[in-house]
């Protein structure tokens, strides 16, 4: 029987899985597909859930991030667009407190960006709640 990952871990899995679609240019089908094999344990369905959603909004996460960003989209790094990708998911899908939100995508910057991701995050979220 598989196992129903924690909050934390479907984040983790969400950038990625973003991010390894972004790097290699493959279709949500393939990259899902993979995570599903590779994941065999877990019950992928949220994930999947997620990066559908994501991919059928992504041109308008993309615009608010640039409008937000002192930095064009095309020199920001794919962790840091897919975590970002993420957060604005959240805030557009989830009853989570923006703080809660904020947090968690500064505590993946923290784990699988650079090493001033978490700033560059914290600084775009913090400005795309405010103009809610």
């Amino acid at each position: 029987m598989k196992s129903n990952p924690s909050p934390t871990k479907i984040r983790e899995l969400v950038i990625q899985t973003l991010y390894q679609k972004t790097i290699s240019g493959d279709s949500n089908t393939k990259v899902l597909k993979e995570l599903k094999q590779s994941q065999k344990s877990l019950n992928t369905e949220k994930v999947s859930e997620i990066i559908k959603d994501i991919k059928l909004s992504e041109d308008k996460y993309l615009e608010s991030i640039t409008k937000f960003s002192h930095i064009p989209s095309s020199r920001i790094g794919g962790i840091e667009l897919s975590i970002l990708y993420l957060a604005f998911h959240e805030i557009s899908h989830s009853n989570l407190d923006k703080p809660i939100i904020i947090n968690e995508a500064i505590k993946l910057a923290k784990k699988f960006g650079q090493s001033s991701s978490h700033k560059f995050i914290n600084a775009i979220l913090d400005k795309a709640i405010k103009s809610i």
